[in-house]
């Protein structure tokens, strides 16, 4: 029996990062998130936030703008009268509180429009990950397989020749050729299951289904910590928290807003415009003011808003406390199950190297006439499994390391 160590699935994961045409999950990440229709959307809903910041900044300065006018008229039998005008006037904000509440909620918004962008960023690599472990596993089984088919046409032609010396039954033979039919049947599985997921990969990184995937390279997992202290400031930036966090500040901005509508608003005015009947003879006039203007009554229209807005408060108040729980107990799972996995990986290893070290000797003395077909037999099934195995164990230490990172809300 070959030594399985090109088999394992963490030694298959280092690939070698001085191929040529090697892809690493850092440049297929970047390139993800430029081409990836749900990173391009979630991108261009972050344009449209800093968008309205600056549009709602705008109500904080004064406004400017030019005008002009020209008429010509007249009556039958006499001649026409021309008249114009042009000027320009101007108006500064001096005590506008629904402004600078609408400018607080527009900021609340874009810290969530960035925090969705996370979301969604996080959730897309962990699908790229996922995706990596996915056909480096799928790729490290196929060549599992094809060892396996190997050593299933060998096993065959052993029984073939113990059969016609009269040393083995015709149901051995049989069953043996049978095993490997359905190798030839399993192996074909593993290669559609590998074009599947090279597809998947594909359409994550936007390009087209039918492009030929390189080598891949996918850092290999660190040891997993005892526990979350050591992850209390990540947690504290996850993007639900930050999100949940700009929602409170939208409905404090709203209980602003509406507080406001009750207040006194004030703004200053002022233009200068010239007119006449011919160019360049016209007269100039100017103006200078200010304006105040109170609400006296709404018929409870404003109170039911002030009284609508605080209910919002407290219930972004709850969520707040509800993401939070919710995020340290995600954390908290994602961590368990990749110290499981972790675990499990080295139980797998060391169930294979003793069922490795098993069927090598049953085969030493199934040769030798010491042991049964069906002995050997099932040993050399059990070995099988525990190649998979093992190799699924690697696969899902590295998924399982991908969800950690996500639920601390990273990339």
């Amino acid at each position: 029996m070959q030594p399985l160590h090109a088999l394992a699935l963490i030694t298959a994961l280092a690939v070698n990062t001085a191929a040529q045409n090697a892809l690493t999950l850092e440049e297929a990440r970047k390139a993800m998130l430029e081409a990836n229709p749900q990173a391009a959307a979630a991108a261009a809903g972050l344009d449209a936030a800093r968008s309205r910041v600056t549009s709602a900044r705008a109500g904080l300065y004064p406004s400017v703008s030019a005008s002009a006018a020209y008429t010509r008229a007249g009556e039958q039998g006499f001649d026409p009268d021309n008249s114009y005008s042009y000027g320009f006037s101007g108006t500064q904000p001096l005590f506008a509180p629904a402004v600078t509440a609408g400018l607080r909620s527009a900021k609340a918004s874009l810290n969530s429009s960035e925090a969705s962008y996370d979301r969604v960023a996080a959730g897309l690599s962990y699908q790229l990950k996922a995706a990596f472990a996915d056909i480096l596993n799928s790729r490290e089984t196929i060549k599992l397989s094809r060892e396996t088919l190997k050593r299933r046409a060998e096993n065959l032609e052993l029984i073939r020749l113990k059969y016609q010396a009269g040393r083995e039954n015709k149901a051995a033979l049989m069953e043996t050729g049978a095993v490997l039919k359905t190798a030839q049947w399993q192996h074909e599985v593993y290669l559609k299951n590998l074009r599947l997921l090279e597809r998947k990969l594909n359409r994550l990184l936007g390009r087209s289904a039918q492009a030929e995937v390189p080598e891949l390279v996918l850092p290999l997992p660190p040891e997993p910590p005892a526990d979350l202290s050591a992850f209390s400031a990540r947690l504290d930036n996850h993007y639900t928290l930050r999100a949940a966090r700009a929602s409170l500040a939208v409905s404090r901005a709203s209980v602003d807003s509406s507080k406001s509508a009750i207040l006194p608003t004030a703004s200053a005015s002022g233009n200068y415009a010239w007119g006449g009947t011919e160019l360049p003879n016209s007269s100039n006039s100017w103006s200078l003011g200010a304006s105040l203007s109170l609400p006296l009554f709404e018929g409870g229209r404003l109170r039911s808003d002030l009284a609508a807005a605080r209910s919002s408060l407290r219930s972004s108040e709850a969520s707040l406390k509800d993401a939070d729980d919710e995020v340290s107990l995600n954390a908290e799972d994602a961590l368990l199950s990749w110290r499981e996995a972790r675990s499990y990986l080295d139980a797998a290893k060391s169930s294979l190297d003793a069922s490795e070290a098993r069927a090598w000797l049953v085969r030493k003395q199934y040769l030798a006439g010491q042991s049964s077909y069906f002995e050997w037999r099932n040993v050399e099934e059990q070995l099988i499994s525990e190649q998979n195995q093992y190799l699924a164990a690697g696969r899902g230490l590295s998924v399982s390391y991908a969800a950690f990172t996500q639920a601390l809300g990273e990339q």
